[in-house]
């Protein structure tokens, strides 16, 4: 897994982007390359936090887990996303765990770096600001998705996207690879393992999807749109 310099790799980061060349070089010689397999913890919630990770490549997803031990993802971060911004730049503590999901490669900026730049450089400020506030706007929509939306509606948006993502227009429909399985889909979506099952069944029966080997071809777009809209329910 080829890694990037470090000045390139924040360069990636939406509100390091605002930067001149110099102080990009003068950032990244503070920074350190952190690696992880797949699995590994980057952080636990209510760890102390002395700076924010930038992923270079891999994926980390950052999640709450319940006494009972059920896992809920809050997002998934690529290269050029950030985990850690805001308890750094509240002074408190990782307010949820996060973790590699693949071998990744990630940059870590020290907080001492990143405030006293942030007070300095007027632009990369409001450029957090946005970034903070386009975060707010997705949580406030996954509050929405979790507490509105029964299971079968935000299982079919999960497939939509995914297909809008990886998917393969064939002869017979739209072609993806679902390399999540049904635990990991569950906990991505707010419910559980059995539910995911059983609406993936049903859409099987509706004619929606059809799985094999861990993929899954979409039969009818336009249904399962109007599933992952809440226009029709999964019964039936």
């Amino acid at each position: 897994m080829p890694s990037l310099d470090a000045a390139t790799a924040l360069r990636r980061v939406p509100f390091f982007a605002v930067l001149d060349q110099d102080e990009l070089n003068r950032l990244a010689s503070h920074c350190a390359a952190r690696h992880l397999a797949k699995d590994e913890l980057l952080c636990a919630e209510g760890d102390p936090c002395d700076g924010l990770f930038v992923v270079q490549s891999g994926a980390i997803k950052v999640f709450k887990m319940a006494e009972t031990g059920r896992e809920q993802v809050l997002v998934i971060e690529r290269a050029g996303s950030t985990v850690g911004e805001l308890p750094v730049l509240d002074g408190g503590n990782f307010p949820a765990s996060a973790a590699a999901i693949e071998d990744s490669i990630l940059l870590f900026v020290p907080k001492r770096e990143f405030v006293e730049l942030c007070q300095r450089n007027s632009k990369m400020a409001f450029a957090i600001i946005r970034a903070l506030a386009w975060r707010f706007r997705y949580m406030a929509s996954l509050v929405e998705e979790l507490s509105l939306k029964e299971v079968s509606h935000r299982l079919a948006r999960f497939l939509r996207n995914r297909a809008l993502e990886l998917g393969v227009r064939t002869q017979q429909g739209v072609e993806f690879p679902l390399e999540e399985t049904n635990q990991q889909i569950a906990a991505e979506i707010g419910t559980v393992r059995d539910l995911v099952s059983r609406n993936l069944r049903r859409f099987v029966d509706r004619g929606i999807i059809k799985m094999e080997r861990r993929k899954v071809l979409v039969l009818n777009m336009a249904d399962l749109e109007e599933q992952a809209t809440g226009a029709k329910r999964a019964s039936g």
